[in-house]
C-alpha cells in the first residue's frame, strides 16, 4: 500500500468525505490540518497545492477528492 497524507481543513465537507472513504475502503492515511499546521499548509504549497483537500498516494498528486482518480492512483478494485 502507498503512503496516503490527506492534507484538510476543518471547514472542508470533501475532506470528510475522503476521510470517510479512506476508512470504509481500510486505506491507512495520515491526515494533516492545514489550518491549525503551518508546516502541513508549507507542505500544500510547496508541492503546487491550492486548495483542500489535498492528497498526496505514493508518487500521485490529487488536487481534489475523486474517488475514480483516487482508486486508480492507489491501484484498488471494486
Amino acid at each position: 500500500m502507498k503512503n496516503v497524507v490527506l492534507y484538510g481543513a476543518d471547514h472542508c465537507a470533501a475532506c470528510t468525505e475522503a476521510i470517510k472513504f479512506f476508512q470504509q475502503q481500510g486505506i491507512p492515511f495520515q491526515y494533516k490540518n492545514v489550518g491549525t499546521d503551518k508546516e502541513a499548509f508549507a507542505e500544500v504549497l510547496r508541492l503546487g497545492g491550492i486548495a483542500t483537500p489535498f492528497i498526496v498516494a505514493g508518487t500521485h498528486v490529487l488536487h481534489s477528492f475523486d474517488q475514480q482518480k483516487l482508486k486508480e492512483s492507489l491501484k484498488l478494485h471494486g
